[in-house]
């Protein structure tokens, strides 16, 4: 090891969409606080891409994305899944669908009542709240109470390309309710919109937080892979050990050159659900088998570090429309050879299609009242007959919704499929088509992050377990047919609908028929979670408490989307950001007692 090494009060690993929330917030508490941020990727100001919306494909599997698979997933008939995460400043933020989902009030409330005080949704609000700058719209009938506006992350609410208005109308006719700002106010039933991460054209992420305006205690060290996490032991129970985190091992990116990095008060880990994992197993804290077997010292056994790896499986079923007026498939496919034409004009303008995120109007639903599957009745019996549990078989309550359905302003097709000469699946000059996405919110798959060797270079081995349980399939099966039953039965889009596409596919006629649709047209909807699960110190499989403090390690701590014990009924942008803000509450005040 050279003998490069600095010294911070506190070290930030990972500059996503977490980490640089952190960062930031322990900055600008005080101005004597010698903050550092390690981030494994470049500075996201050269990153054209990932400040146009309409761009964020051309970031996956560039090298601005940590470029994971998961192994093959047997409940898909074996098909490898992308698990994209953003290696930038921004991280994920900076690729993702730009979606201000919160999820349910009961979302948060059930990780309280699993033994995780301050959690609930009415303590998570404020941190929701703090981040947000939201720009209302005429159209649009926002609830202010729960927004924030005077954060630096940029909101506005979308409606788009005119199929968007028809599906809203569709689903209205068919029962939802209409509840416009149901997204941001925790809402378990309806149909409204969205409030994106994009204000006059140009996505925001959590890289603006290091820019609004820059502080001079926030040492920025991008291009740094964080290999381990140095621990000194500091006392050894006859039940646990116990160790002190003191400083970061890694190296420089691009030349290897290697690096100390010490830290007087704290270590934040805030890498993501795969690779905060990972940095935690290279440092020795893990499963001991698993560490065994990669010939990794273990010094705490905390065998939940890389399991209840959670996602929202989806579903694309998409159509054919009639007219083709309806889309942006004219300026996607048909003018694709344009493409750097309307890459000028956004930066110019900000105002063409790059400068939206297609998606139109969501939707959330239960299915217990319409679901007609042996499987479901099956486990519905045994639920009953423990007269304790008010959870359903699906593991959601009452107050949780089952699906989450959205429609898309392009043909927007499952990523495994490819379009060919042979096998034509985008649009032609007078075509259109557009996709319903139908997402699983409470899936009970649950899977794991492993290490591939002792090298912290190598990419980890993800299995999602994906459609790997039997309800998963059965609930979000009857989530695509009443999502196709809105759109073929409803006022808005009955008659503009032409028949499936591509036009050598077939709509399912029986429950059967939707589960192989399932299986064949489903993939992740990227909101990988859970793997360093937040739970009470009776949970055996728990790696924080709620406090987001690594169990029988001195100041370390864990914050972004992997200490969730249960995902979030919606997208995982919204909580990222809020576990970052409610981190540092939670630091600053421990540094104060």
């Amino acid at each position: 090891m050279n003998d490069n090494s600095a010294v911070y009060d506190y070290i930030v690993i990972g500059g996503g969409t977490s980490g640089a929330v952190v960062a930031r917030r322990l900055a600008e508490a005080k101005e004597n606080y010698d903050v550092c941020l390690l981030e494994a990727g470049p500075s996201e100001e050269a990153v054209f891409d990932s400040q146009i919306p309409g761009r964020n494909f051309a970031m996956m599997k560039s090298k601005y994305d940590w470029g994971y698979d998961t192994i093959p997933q047997k409940g898909c008939g074996d098909r490898i899944l992308i698990a994209p995460r953003g290696r930038l400043l921004g991280g994920s933020s900076a690729m993702n669908g730009t979606l201000v989902c919160r999820g349910a009030k009961a979302d948060y409330d059930r990780i309280a009542d699993l033994g995780n005080p301050g959690w609930s949704w009415n303590d998570m609000l404020p941190f929701f709240k703090i981040s947000e700058t939201f720009h209302p719209a005429d159209w649009y009938q926002a609830d202010m109470s729960v927004h924030g506006t005077n954060g630096p992350l940029h909101t506005e609410p979308y409606f788009g390309a005119p199929i968007s208005e028809k599906v809203l109308q569709s689903f209205i006719d068919r029962g939802y309710e209409y509840k416009p700002d149901m997204f941001a106010q925790g809402e378990f039933e309806g149909v409204g919109h969205a409030t994106r991460t994009i204000h006059d054209g140009k996505r925001t992420t959590s890289a603006d937080f290091l820019r609004s305006p820059e502080k001079a205690n926030l040492n920025i060290r991008t291009q740094i892979f964080v290999d381990r996490i140095i621990l000194e032991q500091i006392s050894n129970t006859e039940h646990k050990p116990s160790y002190k985190a003191v400083a970061v091992e890694s190296h420089d990116d691009v030349t290897g050159e290697s690096f100390i990095f010490k830290a007087r008060k704290e270590i934040i880990l805030s890498a993501g659900a795969y690779n905060s994992p990972m940095v935690l197993m290279h440092s020795g804290i893990g499963c001991k088998k698993h560490l065994d077997e990669v010939n990794i010292e273990c010094k705490l056994n905390l065998p939940g570090v890389g399991n209840n790896l959670l996602d929202h499986p989806i579903t694309y079923t998409s159509y054919e429309l009639c007219d083709r007026s309806l889309t942006f498939d004219q300026y996607v496919f048909h003018d694709a050879d344009r493409l750097e034409y309307y890459i000028r004009e956004w930066h110019e303008k900000k105002s063409n299609y790059l400068g939206k995120f297609p998606f139109g109007p969501f939707a959330l639903t239960r299915i217990d009242k319409t679901i007609q599957d042996p499987v479901w009745e099956h486990a519905k019996s045994l639920c009953e007959n423990n007269k304790q549990s008010t959870i359903d078989p699906s593991g959601q309550l009452p107050n949780q919704p089952h699906i989450e359905m959205w429609s898309t302003e392009q043909y927007f097709g499952a990523p495994h499929l490819q379009h060919t000469e042979e096998n034509p699946i985008y649009p032609k000059k007078d075509e259109a088509a557009f996709t319903l996405i139908t997402l699983l919110c409470g899936a009970l798959q649950r899977g794991t992050v492993r290490l591939a060797s002792n090298r912290p270079t190598d990419k980890p081995v993800i299995d999602h377990a994906h459609l790997s349980n039997e309800i998963d399939l059965a609930v979000l099966a009857e989530g695509c047919r009443l999502a196709h039953e809105v759109l073929m039965k409803g006022s808005g889009t009955k008659n503009i609908i032409c028949g499936p596409w591509p036009k050598s596919a077939s709509f399912p006629n029986d429950i059967a028929g939707w589960k192989e649709h399932v299986k064949v047209n489903s993939g992740s909807c990227f909101h990988s979670g859970g793997t360093c699960k937040m739970a009470h110190a009776d949970d055996p499989m728990g790696v924080v408490d709620h406090r987001l403090r690594v169990r029988h390690v001195k100041n370390l701590r864990v914050a972004d989307v992997s200490i969730l014990p249960l995902l979030n009924s919606g997208h995982t942008q919204a909580p990222a950001y809020a576990i970052g803000e409610k981190a540092v509450h939670m630091i600053l005040q421990d540094a104060n007692t």
